[in-house]
């Protein structure tokens, strides 16, 4: 576990000892759409951390935390799976982030495992209309926001 050299990472221990996680919210830049992560789950719960791509702040936020009460309740979101719940009508997509991609969009996590030897799925949604990125329909308007760091579902 590491120590805290400012109030930044001070607020990230403490909410991850208070609560269970700490949630990151980047804006959005040049380089990517806006995003947020937890991190703490695997911490304090053995489960993969959870990165949403392209959500409003504060609407990332919540899912997140939500999400947290319900692993501490005993769910499990896990590779490969979609599910219900997380976004009001809509179903969710939960894949695998490759360790390569921890540095670009999970720094605090990183900074907190000390390295990148912990599991991070991102949740993907679909748009109003129901299409996930993979879709061969899906609008080129969006992708900008739905960027995947995880594989489509094989069925898919």
């Amino acid at each position: 576990m590491r120590t805290a050299k400012d109030e930044s990472e001070q607020k990230t221990l403490d909410d991850i000892r208070k609560h269970g996680l700490h949630v990151i919210s980047v804006a959005e830049g040049d380089e990517g759409p806006r995003f947020a992560y937890s991190v703490g789950l695997f911490e304090n719960y053995a489960h993969p951390e959870i990165i949403i791509i392209g959500l409003k702040p504060e609407l990332a936020h919540l899912l997140l935390n939500n999400m947290a009460f319900d692993i501490k309740e005993g769910k499990t979101f896990a590779s490969g799976e979609f599910h219900e719940g997380v976004l009001d009508d809509f179903l969710c997509y939960f894949g695998d982030v490759p360790k390569s991609k921890y540095r670009e969009f999970v720094g605090w996590a990183t900074w907190f495992y000390q390295g990148d030897e912990f599991p991070l799925l991102q949740c993907v949604y679909p748009t109003v209309s129901g299409k996930f990125p993979w879709a061969p329909d899906f609008p080129e308007d969006a992708r900008w926001f739905c960027q995947l760091l995880t594989q489509a579902p094989k069925e898919h």
